[in-house]
């Protein structure tokens, strides 16, 4: 026979009450009971039975996380991290990932009746609406991406990057680097592309030349779009000495593009990314890059869901960036 929970209390010497309070994560029963109910659960292997738990509680315990591209190894590590923090709340991780059907997602999050959401996809590649549509059904959400969303209804984690890439051009800059090109694989006209608008303003404030080579529609941010955005600033013939790019899985890209125009990094170009992936610490030369802190993002985009689920109240969180500078950069030739 199965463990049930009146087996639980009568080992842990509490009420099937306090078992009930301990498995929702309740503040009101004390850490040595909490310690003793997880210890008989334990011994007896007891596993809640998740359907008949959600009939009486409307929670299904079970949250969902889109995303548009699982092949830059930023996201999956942000998803790792995302993961185990709702784990340890309880919480089964419904991770669902591709840029064709993100619409699809959504409404099966609804049929299933998911508690929430976590969505890290561009708004270019879903429908915006569907996320009035989860709302509506009681589906809480935060988002990351999507810098429009209102934020008096929609939880928000985004990264800063707008001080970043300020930071990476004054970095390129105090080099001696006054030819600065970016790399965005994104299209110059799209709002939420903060690094784009960040990039043209504040070279003109600076007072140099923009030299923007931006991206087309399907939008591609992988190491073949760095390639390809590489070769279109070769051929566009326009002097550069420092390149920018939008992540760091474009910089690899555009490293491969510059090397085989027998161009040497960083002697004759130096080249940046964004993300701050394991990868770039393993090539040669090492990528320079405004990094991301991907456990911190990771766990504070399930903090904002889930106090979203359970307090009901939405919150905001931009995520700062940090300067790993490596080998790819170095002084103006």
């Amino acid at each position: 026979m199965k463990p049930t929970r009146t087996d639980v209390a009568k080992l842990a010497g509490v009420s099937t009450a306090t078992v009930s309070n301990v498995m929702n994560n309740s503040h009101k029963v004390k850490d040595e009971t909490v310690a003793r109910v997880l210890y008989a659960m334990e011994r007896l292997n007891y596993q809640p039975n998740m359907v008949a738990r959600s009939l009486s509680t409307r929670k299904t315990m079970q949250i969902g996380i889109v995303l548009e591209d699982v092949q830059n190894p930023y996201y999956g590590k942000i998803v790792k991290y995302f993961e185990a923090a709702a784990n340890q709340r309880g919480y089964f991780v419904n991770i669902c990932i591709g840029s064709d059907n993100l619409d699809h997602y959504f409404d099966n999050f609804i049929a299933r009746g998911l508690d929430g959401a976590f969505v890290a996809a561009l708004p270019s590649t879903f429908d915006a609406g569907k996320l009035d549509h989860l709302l509506k059904n009681d589906i809480k959400l935060v988002v990351s991406g999507n810098v429009d969303v209102d934020t008096t209804r929609i939880a928000s984690i985004e990264n800063h990057y707008t001080d970043a890439m300020r930071c990476a051009i004054d970095y390129l800059m105090g080099l001696g680097h006054r030819s600065i090109a970016y790399l965005s694989g994104l299209g110059m006209d799209l709002r939420y592309d903060l690094r784009c608008m960040t990039y043209l303003r504040h070279m003109q404030e600076v007072e140099l030349p923009s030299i923007l080579v931006d991206g087309e529609a399907p939008y591609h941010t992988d190491v073949r779009a760095g390639y390809r955005q590489a070769q279109r600033l070769l051929e566009s013939k326009r002097r550069f000495t420092a390149v920018i790019c939008g992540n760091d899985l474009m910089a690899i890209g555009a490293m491969r593009a510059f090397r085989e125009q027998g161009l040497r990094i960083p002697e004759d170009v130096s080249v940046m990314g964004f993300d701050g992936i394991t990868l770039g610490s393993y090539l040669s030369p090492s990528l320079t890059t405004m990094a991301v802190d991907a456990k911190a993002f990771g766990e504070k985009a399930f903090e904002l869901l889930y106090t979203s689920m359970t307090q009901n109240k939405v919150g905001v969180h931009q995520s700062e960036l940090t300067l790993w500078e490596n080998e790819s950069t170095g002084p103006c030739p």
